[in-house]
């Protein structure tokens, strides 16, 4: 994808570009997939009323977390795992969370008992996707280091997430978030490849995965989308849960084979996800995000820009959180900048 957006506004696509996504799916939860398939355009615009009782353009407790994580970074000023977990307490103390998952619950019950933030998150073999939404945080946020990312990425889901999986899986949507950043055309290949290496100081599992990934795009699509949705799921969860697996895996890499099989076109990458029914949601907002952070807010339809609900609080937050991202960037050169010239300035020892 031609890289054609400001830093700024390239900040603003990506969180609306989540949001849209989201919304498109959150009114298709629950659909059933065969339906789905025959519908001819799901990512022109949002179903009105969708889900029976919210206005058009309604998104996810997956967008709510995505905002609140950034919340908590504009608040310390860096990635603190506490202070994600308050944030995402005090939404959901107040009731403002949509269908939160009983993992996140239960996690902030634990915190708010008195909990270290860090003990109570959910146990090992528990991949359920809410946290991948903060990953494209730390990757809007955070220097473009492997091992930082994969630190932050851990920081940020062992309060609700301790399973390593989860972890690996939002470092890997976080790395992709910074190459969408860059300026560089990226191969298939030398995207996953990038991705793999960012995710398995994490999990090996899943950055075998991703290294294997871009032979999918060699299939048709249909076939490929079949098998990545089993991928690392139990055969019993593939069976009850028809679509896309609640499941970190799928979710991360059917968002990562829409992008790279439709690189050009939003709108058919959207409506590859939006058609296999089960957690669309995150997997669209996904795509969304890494639309955005390439093409900026002009990546996306006005229709889809003006109905989607609080999208001047999102871009707000996303200006802020660029604001704040360049002041951090500042201090850090200006602080190295200093030590450098301290060394030079330092006599040498005899």
């Amino acid at each position: 994808m031609p890289a054609l957006a400001t830093p700024q506004d390239r900040f603003r696509g990506c969180l609306l570009g989540f949001a849209i996504g989201d919304a498109l799916g959150f009114a298709l939860r629950g659909l059933p997939p065969n339906a789905l398939r025959r519908a001819a355009c799901l990512a022109d615009d949002f179903l009105p009323r969708p889900r029976g009782r919210f206005e058009k353009g309604q998104f996810s407790d997956d967008t709510q977390l995505l905002l609140a994580t950034a919340e908590a970074v504009l608040s310390q000023g860096r990635m603190d795992g506490k202070a994600a977990i308050t944030q995402y307490s005090w939404l959901w103390r107040d009731g403002i969370i949509l269908f939160p998952p009983l993992n996140l619950t239960n996690s902030i019950h634990a915190f708010l008992s008195g909990m270290p933030w860090m003990s109570g998150g959910a146990d090992l073999g528990v991949f359920e996707p809410s946290c991948l939404s903060r990953g494209a945080i730390i990757g809007l946020w955070e220097e473009r280091a492997p091992g930082v990312v994969a630190h932050r990425a851990t920081m940020l889901t062992v309060p609700t997430h301790k399973e390593p999986m989860c972890a690996a899986a939002c470092a890997a949507f976080a790395r992709a978030i910074q190459l969408c950043l860059g300026e560089e055309p990226q191969t298939p290949q030398a995207f996953c490849q990038a991705l793999a290496y960012t995710a398995a100081a994490c999990s090996g599992q899943l950055a075998d995965e991703l290294c294997f990934l871009p032979r999918a795009l060699a299939w048709e699509s249909e076939r490929a989308l079949s098998l990545l949705r089993t991928v690392l799921v139990p055969s019993k969860q593939c069976q009850e849960e028809p679509g896309i697996p609640e499941h970190v895996a799928p979710v991360l890499l059917i968002a990562l084979f829409a992008i790279m099989r439709s690189p050009g076109d939003l709108r058919k990458a959207f409506n590859m996800v939006l058609r296999l029914g089960g957690a669309v949601d995150v997997s669209a907002g996904m795509v969304g995000a890494l639309f955005g952070a390439r093409l900026g807010v002009g990546g996306f339809s006005p229709r889809l820009r003006k109905n989607i609900c609080y999208g001047e609080h999102i871009l707000c937050a996303a200006d802020r959180l660029f604001q704040s991202h360049q002041q951090n960037a500042s201090a850090l050169a200006l602080s190295e900048s200093s030590c450098s010239h301290n060394q030079q300035q330092r006599p040498p020892r005899r």
